[in-house]
């Protein structure tokens, strides 16, 4: 099984799990759906590229990494080929409601920010990459994901053997229409997707047709819920 670089524990159960902990997230199409810990006996791991969507296996786990009080992200994009739109026919983006292992939630996108920022945090309408993350720059994205503790990762490990940035991530919002000039692959008015496989991956904030099907895209759940 492909854990990730976390100093955090394996968990089994919500309740015992700090901040950098990770903890078993399964699918059971044939029972309950979702189910956090347990064994996996029975389950395929989710590759960490993801796994095309119209060939999800009936039974598949993957992990979620507790990042702040009420807040598991996925380690990996679960779904690729997923496409924005479907993903918000489902509820997907906004949060769907569901009840996982007797605890009440949503299962949704994160949130990734609307345009490039700038070295004072403010919004820079541009496709060009400018090493500051998305603005807002208050985004789940940026904020827990680009900036995770550097301490809760094993020595010689890097972000990407944590988060697994083999492919890009949907996230929930719209992107601010860029000036000058639109480059290839950028829609104007799309959906944001964060991440990619390249030098500068955890920084990386692009926008996609909402219904652009790939193997390069897909869907990194996010539960959000009340933790008392």
């Amino acid at each position: 099984m492909t854990a990730p670089a976390t100093t955090g524990q394996l968990r089994e159960k919500l309740s015992d799990m700090e901040i950098g902990d990770y903890i078993v997230w399964k699918y059971d199409n044939t029972t309950s759906g979702y189910i956090f810990g347990g064994s996996t006996t029975g389950y395929t791991e989710i590759p960490l590229t993801g796994n095309p969507l119209a060939s999800m296996p009936l039974k598949y786990f993957w992990y979620a990494i507790k990042v702040d009080k009420g807040l598991l992200i996925a380690d990996r994009v679960v779904s690729n080929t997923t496409t924005w739109d479907w993903l918000n026919s489902n509820k997907f983006v906004e949060g769907s409601p569901r009840i996982i292992s007797e605890t009440s939630g949503v299962v949704r996108c994160p949130s990734g920010g609307v345009a490039y920022a700038d070295a004072s945090g403010n919004k820079v309408l541009t496709s060009t990459n400018t090493g500051y993350g998305a603005w807002p720059t208050i985004n789940e994205w940026d904020t827990y994901v680009v900036n995770f503790p550097l301490n809760k990762i094993f020595s010689g490990k890097s972000l990407n053997d944590l988060w697994n940035f083999k492919c890009m991530t949907w996230c929930k919002e719209t992107t601010i229409p860029i000036t000058g000039t639109v480059p290839g692959g950028w829609t104007t008015g799309g959906r944001t997707v964060r991440s990619e496989n390249t030098t500068n991956s955890k920084d990386r904030f692009w926008s996609t047709a909402s219904n652009y099907s790939n193997v390069a895209v897909g869907f990194r759940p996010v539960f959000d819920y009340k933790e008392v």
